[in-house]
Formats: structure tokens, C-alpha cells, sequence
């Protein structure tokens, strides 16, 4: 098999630009080398441009064609797709979803553009366009973050002569921040005690509400050589997002299942805690990507927890292709749509697998834990991150009584209609206002400054007035039974 082509960068000429010399085969089968310039004085936009002549040459085209399409500006795309790789050598844990970022929302755009000719106005377009597609504020605010990185990597590298992202900020959004359900400690018990649920998923969820509030990237890169194999005493913790592992104190609580799960794998002296079970690459270590959220919400069911009584589905196995007509046979119960722990309701998102570092760093503020400590335990790097925490303890979501006013009363008084006996009785307290007028009936003199015709008996004349109410049975006792309108019994005020 040939050697793959990759061409000699030759330093800079009387002219100080960087030359190449790659190998190409003529119609004769000779080889031949010449040189090509490649437009610039910087070596490392010098590398990138060899890197697309090459890439042109194995595409079939002529040698000086190759080198007048590498000499030419640098596109978004190539740029970017040579930050990234460097990125990701230099061991960056984020290059994964950065580059997930750029092509979805950002190179369909730009990618073909020359580096030196993106504006503003085309940041913006992108970030405005994100947001008309309703995805979440973080996600836009992730996206300008690594565009912002890639223009300033290729400001740094002279390549363009300011950062377009810079004058950009993120678009105004108005969303509602829910936070993630949490276990309850009944609910994690019942959990990690269920025989019906995955032994590992159990064991890692145990891990990661006691050892730290460990991140699904610190389980995946969990090593048997970070782990004091002899009394369980003590750790490090593999801090995926800082790349800082981190020395902690195994709790003793934790401790003998630790043990445990290092005796069932055989007591191994090195190698992933919790490696690849099936397949190919099983005894690896898993890919930091690995995410859990699904089989969490599943086997949290199978478990028997639920906040909402579960409801009856047909019973659909995977592959039912129910669009192409096919029935299911019988019917399942399903988590309730209602569920917080399994759907987003109004106010929260459902229960994932980093939910249980979110009760690992709840527990610490509802413990009182100083700032301090607990940040180093959980490893946050911002006293705001553990204030949120704080503010959702029981403690901050209490209202002192000293903040409240002093009533005698637990209940609110109401008025009983067609009762007599409240009609000379003034209210004490605060009224019930309601459709119906079921006030107590005015003072003598109290209608006729209202300027109105009203009804009377003769009777009443001496006590007071009365008013047409909605009541039948309340007019009536009021005019001893006679109809009103009478003209015999009816004075205009």
C-alpha cells in the first residue's frame, strides 16, 4: 500500500512566504515535485494550506490548480475543522459537542465563506436564526461561545484582523429556568435496593450521590488505580470538566459496596470501575459521552416509583411499526404524562442521571455545610453555583412567622342569607364580596340621598329602608308579603 501523501513545507523565500513540494505522478509514470506557493508568512496557516493541497491532489486535480485553490483565503469550514482537531489533541473534553454546534447551526451558513469575510451581521443572523427555532437560551449562549473561540483562535493566528463575534451578543430571551427533579432519600433507597434493576446502573448511582456528586464523565474515566484497594479509605476523582483529579475521603456508607463491586470484578489492580460489558470493546473503558438519562427513567419505573399513579398504554415493543397498521397485543402500564419525574411539566424537567449531584449538593446546603466545603466537595469552581442550591432548601422556601400578621381567627366570617337576626349587626371583619348582594339591609335615609325610587311598608318606615334585591324570599319578608310596585305602599324619594 502507498505511502499516504503528505508533501514537504519548505521555509520562506526572498519573497518570505512558506513553499511546499508534494509528489505527483505524471501521465508517463514519472513522479515529479514542484514547488507551489502557498500565499502566506505564517507557518501554521502554511500547514493547513499544505494539508489542502494535498487534499486537492487526492481529488484528481492538477498539481498548480491544487496549489491556486490552497493560496486562496482560508474558508470558515477548513479553518474550523483544523481548531477543532487541535482541540480535541490537546485532550479538550467539549471539542465532541463543539463541533456538533458548528456544523448544525453554524457552518450551513458561513462554512464556505473566506475567514476574512465574515461580519457581524452574520453572527447575529445565525444566533437570531438558532433562537426562531426554539432552542433553549444555554444552547444559543453555547453556540456564540464556540464561534467567539474559533474567531478568536483565528485573530490569534493573524489569519483575520478582528473577531466578528466580539460586537455580537447573545439574543434576548424570554424562557421559563425549570430545575431538575431529584430523588427524595425514600425514593433513592427504594432504588438502589430494587433487585429487578441493573446492578451497575444502581451501583453508579450510589457512586455519584455519595462520592462527590460525581459527574456521568467522572464515572466513565473511574479507574481501579484512583481507589485506595486496601481499607476503601480514600480516592481521586476523575473531574472530567476541569481535567483535575480531585482527592477525597470514601464515606463509609460507601465504602462496603465499594468493595464489593471490586471483589464481583475479579479484584483488579487497574481498569475502568464500571467498563463496556458487551461488544467489541468490552473491558474498555466507556466513551465520555455515554449518557444514562434513559435507562435511569425506565429503570426508575421498574422500580415502582412514581409521583403519579401510572396509566395503561397498548402494549408497544420497539420496532412496532404501528404507522404501517400493525396492533399491539394487550396493553402496559406507562408513566403517567403528568409525572414530573418522567416528563416536564410547567416548573421542572424530569429526573436524569446528574440529578443525583444535584441531591448530593442540595443535601450539603440543607446540612448547613459552610460555602467553602462544600464547594470544594462538589467541586464547583462559583459560590453562585452552590447559592442555587441553597436557595431551594426547605429553610429558604419557609416563611417566618414573625413575617406574618397576628389573627384570632382561622376562618373568614360570611354573612348567612336571609338571616334577620345579622341585619342590625355590623361586621367586625372583612366582608365577602359575591354576585349576589347579600349586604345587611341600609339605615333609615341611606337610599333616599341615593336618589332612586324605593319600596317600603309602613311598618318599616320607623326602624329604616329596604332595597330590591336578587332574593325573592328576602323582598317579600321585607314587604310583609305584599308585591311591590303597589302604588298604595310605594313613596318616591
Amino acid at each position: 500500500m502507498p505511502r499516504a501523501r503528505t508533501g514537504a513545507l519548505l521555509p520562506p523565500g526572498a519573497d518570505g512566504l512558506w513553499r511546499c513540494r508534494v509528489t505527483k505522478e505524471r501521465a508517463d509514470g514519472l513522479t515529479w515535485r514542484p514547488y507551489y506557493s502557498l500565499g502566506t508568512a505564517d507557518k501554521a496557516l502554511a500547514r493547513r494550506k499544505l494539508a489542502r493541497v494535498n487534499a486537492e491532489l487526492a481529488a484528481g486535480r492538477d498539481p498548480f490548480e491544487a496549489a491556486e485553490v490552497a493560496s486562496a483565503a482560508e474558508r470558515v469550514s477548513d479553518y474550523a475543522e483544523g481548531w477543532l482537531a487541535k482541540r480535541g489533541a490537546q485532550g479538550v473534553g467539549m471539542v465532541d459537542k463543539e463541533r456538533s454546534n458548528l456544523e448544525l447551526h453554524a457552518l450551513g451558513a458561513i462554512g464556505r465563506m473566506p475567514l476574512c469575510d465574515v461580519r457581524p451581521s452574520h453572527i447575529r443572523s445565525i444566533l437570531e436564526e438558532a433562537a426562531a427555532k426554539g432552542l433553549k437560551r444555554k444552547t444559543v449562549s453555547d453556540l456564540r461561545g464556540v464561534l467567539h473561540r474559533l474567531f478568536r483562535a483565528a485573530l490569534e493566528d493573524e489569519a483575520i484582523e478582528n473577531n466578528p463575534v466580539a460586537a455580537v451578543r447573545t439574543p434576548k430571551m424570554r424562557e421559563v429556568k425549570k430545575e431538575r427533579v431529584i430523588l427524595t432519600d425514600d425514593e433513592f433507597a427504594r432504588f438502589v435496593s430494587c433487585a429487578e434493576v441493573d446492578l451497575e446502573l444502581r451501583m453508579m448511582a450510589l457512586v455519584a450521590r455519595c462520592e462527590g456528586g460525581m459527574r456521568t464523565g467522572d464515572l466513565n474515566r473511574w479507574d481501579w488505580a484512583m481507589i485506595d484497594r486496601v481499607r476503601f479509605a480514600e480516592c481521586f476523582v476523575p473531574r472530567a470538566k476541569t481535567a483535575k483529579p480531585q482527592a477525597l475521603a470514601v464515606p463509609e456508607l460507601l465504602a462496603p459496596f465499594l468493595r464489593a463491586w471490586w471483589e464481583r470484578g475479579g479484584k483488579p489492580e487497574a481498569g475502568p470501575v464500571f467498563p463496556v460489558r458487551i461488544g467489541k470493546r468490552a473491558g474498555e473503558a466507556k466513551r465520555p459521552s455515554n449518557t444514562y438519562a434513559k435507562r435511569l427513567r425506565r429503570d426508575l419505573f421498574r422500580a415502582g416509583i412514581w409521583r403519579a399513579r401510572p396509566v395503561e398504554v397498548a402494549a408497544t415493543a420497539s420496532g412496532t411499526r404501528t404507522d404501517l397498521g400493525k396492533q399491539a397485543a394487550g396493553t402496559k402500564l406507562a408513566p403517567h404524562p403528568r409525572d414530573p419525574l418522567y416528563f416536564e411539566t410547567e416548573s421542572t424537567l424530569p429526573v436524569d442521571f446528574h440529578s443525583f449531584r444535584r441531591a448530593f449538593s442540595t443535601a450539603l446546603a440543607e446540612a448547613g455545610v459552610n460555602v467553602q466545603h462544600a464547594m470544594h466537595l462538589a467541586a464547583h469552581s462559583d459560590p453562585r453555583v452552590h447559592a442555587r442550591y441553597v436557595m431551594r432548601t426547605a429553610a429558604m422556601r419557609a416563611v417566618p412567622a414573625t413575617a406574618l400578621p397576628v389573627l384570632a381567627m382561622t376562618q373568614l366570617p360570611e354573612r348567612v342569607r336571609g338571616d334577620d337576626s345579622a341585619a342590625n349587626d355590623v361586621p367586625s371583619g372583612p366582608g365577602i364580596v359575591s354576585v349576589r348582594d347579600d349586604s345587611a339591609p341600609c339605615r333609615r335615609g341611606a337610599a333616599r340621598g341615593a336618589g332612586r325610587n324605593v319600596a317600603t311598608s309602613r311598618d318599616s318606615r320607623s326602624s329604616g329602608c329596604w332595597t330590591r334585591t336578587s332574593d325573592p324570599a328576602v323582598n317579600r319578608k321585607q314587604t310583609g308579603g305584599r308585591k311591590l310596585g303597589d302604588p298604595a305602599e310605594t313613596v318616591r324619594s
